[in-house]
C-alpha cells in the first residue's frame, strides 16, 4: 500500500506551515517533492517518518500510522540533510551496524546487511575498518546513506540528499537511488533542486504557499499542455520552452542533458547528416 496524506494540516506558533486535501505516494518509485527553503518539506518529511503527528488530518504508511508504537520502523528510514554530521562511532562499520543491532538484527545478519548496503553506495568492504572522520565529504554521505539502506527499509525518505555534493558525488547517489528503486524500494526525495528532474524521478508534489499539491507524472509536470508549476521548472525545460515560443518545434521535454542536446540539434535541423555527432 502506498504513503496516503489525508486532510493535513500543521502550524508552528498558529502559523500555517503545511496543509493538504489529499495525496497519495504508490509504491516502488521515486517521489520528488519540490519546494523552496522554509516551504515545510522537511516537516513533511518527519511527519512520513512518524517523528512528529499532522495536527489535523493523518499520513499513512501501508495503512498504518507511522507515529504508533505497533508501526515497523524499521520500514521507514530518513536520511536528513548533511546526515554524515550525526555520526558518532569510530568505524565505518560500527557506523553502519548502529541500527541493525538496536532492530534486534543477530551478528551474521548484521554482517551481511552491512556488506550489501556498502556495496550498494559504491564502497569497498575495507571501508569497514575506516574511521568515518578520516572519509572524505563524498564518503561520509555514502556511509551516511549505507547505515539507513542497511536496514533494507520499504520507504526511503530523503531530506536535501544533494546538499554539498561536487557533480561526481551527485550523479553517483541519483544512481543510488535509482537502483534500489529498481528492487523494489520506494523513494521520497524533499529538495528544493529542480534540476534533479532530469537526473531521477518518476512523480513531482510542490510545496507552495503551505500546500501540497500532486503528485503527477514528471511527463505531465514538464507538459506546458498540462500546466506544470513553471517555477519550479529546471533551466534546460525553461529554455526549451521558450524556443517553443519562437516557432521551434521541440516536440518532447527531455529529461538529462545529453537528450536535451539531441533533441535540441534534432529540432534546428543538425545531425549526422551535418557532421554534428549527437
Amino acid at each position: 500500500m502506498p504513503v496516503a496524506v489525508t486532510g493535513l494540516s500543521f502550524a508552528y506558533d498558529e502559523k500555517p506551515v503545511l496543509g493538504c486535501s489529499g495525496a497519495v505516494f504508490d509504491e516502488g518509485l521515486v517521489h520528488l517533492v519540490l519546494g523552496p527553503t522554509g516551504s515545510g518539506k522537511t516537516t513533511l518529511a518527519l511527519m512520513i517518518a512518524g517523528l512528529i503527528t499532522p495536527q489535523t488530518g493523518s499520513i499513512t504508511v501501508d495503512g498504518r500510522d507511522p507515529a504508533s508504537g505497533s508501526f515497523d520502523r524499521s520500514q521507514v528510514q530518513l536520511a536528513f540533510q548533511f546526515p554524515e554530521t550525526q555520526m558518532f562511532e569510530l568505524s565505518v562499520e560500527k557506523e553502519v551496524l548502529y541500527g541493525l543491532t538496536n532492530f534486534g538484527f543477530d551478528e551474521a545478519a548484521s554482517r551481511e546487511r552491512c556488506l550489501w548496503a556498502l556495496e550498494r553506495v559504491g564502497l569497498a568492504e575495507d571501508f569497514l575498518t575506516r574511521d568515518p572522520g578520516s572519509l572524505s565529504f563524498g564518503e561520509r554521505r555514502k556511509v551516511a546513506l549505507a547505515s539507513v539502506i542497511a536496514l533494507k527499509p520499504a520507504y526511503l525518505i530523503l531530506d536535501e540528499p544533494l546538499a554539498g555534493l561536487d557533480w561526481s558525488g551527485r550523479r553517483s547517489l541519483v544512481g543510488v537511488i535509482n537502483r534500489l528503486r529498481d528492487e523494489g524500494l520506494t523513494a521520497m526525495i524533499f529538495t528544493h533542486e529542480a534540476d534533479l528532474l532530469a537526473e531521477t524521478g518518476d512523480t513531482v508534489s510542490v510545496i507552495a504557499e503551505a500546500m501540497l499539491r500532486g503528485p503527477v507524472p514528471v511527463e505531465d509536470f514538464l507538459s506546458s499542455s498540462k500546466a506544470g508549476d513553471r517555477r519550479m521548472w529546471p533551466d534546460h525545460v525553461v529554455v526549451l520552452e521558450e524556443l517553443r515560443k519562437r516557432g521551434i518545434e521541440i516536440p518532447a521535454s527531455p529529461r538529462g542533458i545529453d537528450s536535451v542536446c539531441g533533441v535540441l540539434l534534432e529540432a534546428l535541423g543538425f545531425g549526422r547528416g551535418h557532421g554534428i555527432e549527437r
